[in-house]
């Protein structure tokens, strides 16, 4: 399959199933300026948080279920179709899963979680009642006390994610076929992997961050680095963009950040 058909059977099932703010406007053939970028990156976040707002407060509260995470080392998040929020923090006692199936009764929604060998894994499915779904995807948060994870890994196929947390992870992986993803004050202390399809993605580093190697590529899209980089170099061909570059002193085993997406804009900054 070529990447042209590829893209359109993404399009086509995010369009099924209702996803909100994941498509452009604008125009990515000519490269705006630095404050038009800028506005195109936050107009789109801004959407973004109204939409999951509306969606949640429209949502009827189906399923809070409390885990026990006390031997816990990983945790594998996979879902098909859902808005995934993942806060975490010291402040958080007790970790919990909460679901919100939303108000349509086009889709039937279901969560199972499994422990093995020290990793817990928590899978959303949904199942289609009917060929089009016009109501807003069921939103799945996921609350986690401090402690040290050795991964952190989700995988959305349709819809948002967004990680709101101050957990300590050595790896993190955050994946999506047509999604924006947020990440804010958590990064893999060895290896960081967030990519999507058909999406934007924000990263904030966590202050104060370990040296770390960044590589930043978009194929059709921007890339609006706001972070100063070492060695930092830049690659643009037509509409496609590469950014490398360390943040921090250059180091041989420094932490990875890997940020990707085919379609949408990358926007990262402290």
């Amino acid at each position: 399959m070529n990447n042209h058909m590829k893209l359109a059977m993404i399009l086509l099932a995010a369009a099924s199933i209702g996803l909100v703010g994941c498509t452009k406007e604008s125009s990515v053939t000519r490269a705006p300026s630095s404050s038009q970028h800028n506005s195109s990156i936050q107009t789109n976040i801004v959407n973004l948080e109204t939409s999951d707002i509306r969606n949640v407060s429209n949502a009827v509260k189906e399923d809070i279920s409390q885990i026990d995470v006390s031997n816990i080392h990983s945790l594998k998040i996979q879902s098909n179709a859902a808005t995934v929020t993942i806060i975490g923090g010291k402040q958080i006692n007790q970790a919990e899963w909460e679901l919100s199936k939303g108000n349509s009764k086009g889709m039937d929604t279901k969560v199972t979680t499994s422990i093995k060998d020290g990793t817990l894994q928590i899978n959303l499915q949904q199942k289609k009642k009917r060929i089009i779904n016009t109501g807003p995807l069921p939103s799945l948060t996921i609350r986690l006390p401090y402690k040290d994870f050795k991964s952190l890994e989700i995988d959305n196929e349709f819809g948002n994610i967004s990680v709101e947390s101050e957990l300590s992870v050595q790896h993190l992986d955050v994946s999506s076929s047509a999604g924006n993803i947020s990440v804010t004050n958590v990064i893999g202390m060895e290896s960081s992997n967030i990519s999507t399809d058909l999406g934007n993605v924000v990263f904030a580093l966590p202050d104060p961050s370990a040296p770390i190697y960044v590589n930043l590529s978009t194929q059709l899209g921007n890339i609006d680095n706001q972070v100063p980089l070492d060695k930092e170099t830049k690659t643009t061909m037509v509409v496609s963009n590469e950014l490398h570059g360390y943040v921090g002193e250059v180091q041989s085993e420094s932490a990875t950040l890997n940020i990707s997406t085919q379609v949408g804009d990358i926007l990262f900054k402290n």
